[in-house]
């Protein structure tokens, strides 16, 4: 009987013996297994496929700035709308001079757009006047700078196409100064080109 049961507790212990050695082999085996990096652009974002406390960081970081990028975006303030507003306003006397001559040249016969001009031209003048009040406003900074002498060139034109709309206004309105109308149309058109160049230079 103290037999049996020394042979079946050896038993018992051997096989428990051979288990344990397995399993430590095992865990040993897994101890010593090298981690899996996932690197990108020389920043290790995850090991064993587990994203990084920095890279989880930098991404909460990440979404926050375009969050707020975004949101600048939507927010239109009341201010915004008239910052810069010789940038805005000046479409408006450029695109009228240039639909105004076309109408001229479409009407070269019979005078047909001559209602039409004397509303576009004239409003095109008024447009012109706000323009470079905004437009001396916005110069100041560019004072004591590399491009302050094209603005100089620029602030000269646009007074020029100023006086040109003027004087266009008005030989649309008095009869007697009617045979200059395409003098200034043309000299208009002229201007506000050589005006719109320089101003693109300045702008980039």
């Amino acid at each position: 009987m103290n037999k049996t049961i020394i042979t079946l507790l050896f038993t018992i212990f051997l096989i428990s013996t051979v288990i344990f050695a397995h399993g430590n082999h095992k865990m040993k085996k897994e101890m010593h297994k090298p981690d899996t990096l996932t690197i990108v652009a020389g920043d290790t974002i995850a090991i064993n496929g587990i994203a990084t406390k920095e890279f989880l960081a930098n991404k909460v970081v990440e979404k926050e700035k375009e969050d707020e990028e975004s949101q600048e975006i939507k927010e239109i303030t009341f201010d915004s709308l008239f910052q810069h507003i010789h940038n805005k306003v000046i479409h408006f006397p450029i695109a009228l001079s240039i639909v105004g001559i076309l109408l001229m040249i479409l009407g070269f016969k019979d005078d047909k757009y001559w209602s039409a001009l004397k509303i576009l031209i004239p409003f095109a003048a008024l447009m012109s006047i706000v323009a470079v009040l905004a437009g001396l406003s916005q110069a100041e900074p560019f004072e004591g700078t590399s491009t302050y002498g094209l603005v100089e060139i620029h602030k000269l034109l646009g007074f020029g196409v100023l006086a040109s709309l003027i004087l266009w206004s008005i030989t649309l309105y008095v009869e007697k100064f009617k045979k200059f109308v395409w003098l200034f149309a043309i000299l208009t058109v002229i201007l506000i080109s050589i005006a719109g160049f320089y101003g693109g230079v300045i702008a980039h």
